[in-house]
């Protein structure tokens, strides 16, 4: 029996845009993005769209930021709102837990978005791609390649990471 060629899976990762603290008595859950969230995420949903990039599948962290974020971006680039998957395990999870979620992405999506939190995506990002960045600003995006048929195969050290993009710093191709 012919064996077949792996397909590439792209993830990519992003840290929710620039917050607000106004309000020390909103819950950590509740908060928005801020003013500057709300320049940073359409100008980085500009860049995705100007490169072509669009996820079949897209996650995002049930926090209010992460929410708007996703949707800011969903918007940028023509993915369907009413099918963004708000997860509420993504809010807290540590990159263990992501990578978790992750194994677990529809192998029928060859393309899957997450928007979370820090430090985790960070760590995330450090953890599959094998390499020390000490802090993903907000509003970063990581795109990267996996060289495996099923998101199950997905290991630590194996990504190739194909840009890293920031607001502040126009993206970089590796």
């Amino acid at each position: 029996m012919p064996q077949t060629q792996p397909q590439t899976r792209i993830l990519v990762l992003i840290r929710h845009a620039k917050s607000s603290w106004d309000d020390p008595n909103m819950r950590d859950f509740d908060r928005p993005i801020n003013e500057r969230g709300q320049r940073d995420a359409p100008d980085m949903g500009a860049r995705l769209a100007a490169r072509g990039q669009r996820p079949d599948r897209f996650y995002c962290s049930s926090a209010r930021r992460a929410r708007e974020t996703a949707l800011i971006l969903a918007q940028a680039v023509g993915y369907p709102e009413a099918d963004l998957e708000a997860e509420s395990g993504l809010y807290m999870a540590d990159d263990t837990q992501l990578l978790e979620r992750i194994r677990r992405f529809p192998d029928s999506a060859g393309e899957v978005w997450l928007v979370g939190h820090n430090p985790d995506i960070t760590e995330l990002v450090n953890r599959l791609a094998g390499f020390q960045t000490h802090d993903l600003p907000t509003c970063a995006v990581v795109r990267m390649a996996f060289d495996v048929g099923h998101w199950k195969d997905i290991e630590p050290g194996k990504a190739r990471v194909l840009e890293v993009d920031r607001p502040k710093h126009p993206w970089e191709t590796t």
